[in-house]
């Protein structure tokens, strides 16, 4: 009688063992992004940036900047934009849009290839006892942010 619990007791061990395994699960996958790559020939990382920020002045964008990446961002969204972006979020609560495109500077010997991503950063309430909300990003894969994107890069004296 003894055997039944002591067999029943290792089987649950050896079950509960055999969850536990050590192999690694597979890396989240990132985000879809749909970038805009330009490369200016024959140039500094710093006339690259200066050219961006007065590209992004113009056409009347926030600007903010680090070391090799130049941030542009408008809070200024059209209502027929806005009904497309709430439909994309799912959630007619999120608030304080901020149509975002970032510029990533990488140096290729004389050269400086910049790769520009368009997003979308929004706060999302939590919950209604919550006293801070979380800040979103949602990339933007729609035509309208790409176009945007490459005609910045244009402006800004991109070659390709």
């Amino acid at each position: 009688m003894r055997t039944l619990p002591l067999l029943s007791l290792t089987l649950l061990a050896s079950l509960a063992l055999a969850g536990c395994s050590s192999t690694p699960s597979e890396p989240a996958k990132p985000p879809a992004a749909r970038v805009a790559l330009g490369l200016f020939k024959n140039t500094d990382a710093s006339t690259v940036k200066n050219n961006l920020m007065s590209v992004c002045s113009k056409s009347r964008l926030n600007i903010q900047t680090d070391k090799n990446e130049v941030i542009c961002t408008s809070t200024e969204i059209d209502s027929q934009r806005e009904t497309l972006i709430t439909a994309m979020i799912n959630n007619e609560y999120a608030l304080q849009y901020k149509d975002v495109v970032s510029f990533v500077l990488a140096p290729e010997g004389s050269d400086v290839r910049v790769t520009a991503n368009s997003y979308l950063e929004f706060i999302m309430p939590k919950g209604i006892m919550s006293d801070v909300p979380a800040k979103s990003t949602r990339n933007l894969l729609d035509d309208a942010s790409f176009i945007n994107a490459q005609k910045l890069l244009k402006a800004a004296g991109a070659s390709e």
